[in-house]
């Protein structure tokens, strides 16, 4: 949307009050809001169209979106296993059988 402020506004309201006159003003500005109503009214069927068309193609990539969502949670928490794997303390590791060989 253009940023439109209120010097703006006044300007345009004086060059409409110039061009058209007062006496035709008050039809000109509902015949410009029956344009501006019809407008948004086709915009919205616009956009529901489009969102009808669109939703056999976004339908499977949503569902593999969370698919892969799903597989990447596991991945996650198996990461995160083995990581507190190899962190584990030293008194809480088993020991390994090089461990219990004595050197003579």
């Amino acid at each position: 949307m253009p940023d439109i402020g209120l010097f703006e506004l006044i300007l345009i309201g004086l060059l409409l009050f110039l061009v058209v006159g007062p006496e035709r003003m008050p039809e000109f500005l509902g015949q410009v809001g029956r344009w501006v109503r019809s407008g948004r009214g086709w915009v919205s069927e616009l956009r529901s169209e489009l969102s009808k068309e669109t939703a056999a193609i976004t339908t499977p990539l949503k569902d593999a979106q969370a698919q892969v969502e799903q597989g990447l949670d596991g991945i996650h928490v198996t990461a995160r296993e083995i990581g507190e794997a190899v962190h584990m303390p030293d008194d809480e590791a088993e020991e390994s059988p090089v461990d219990k060989v004595k050197p003579d």
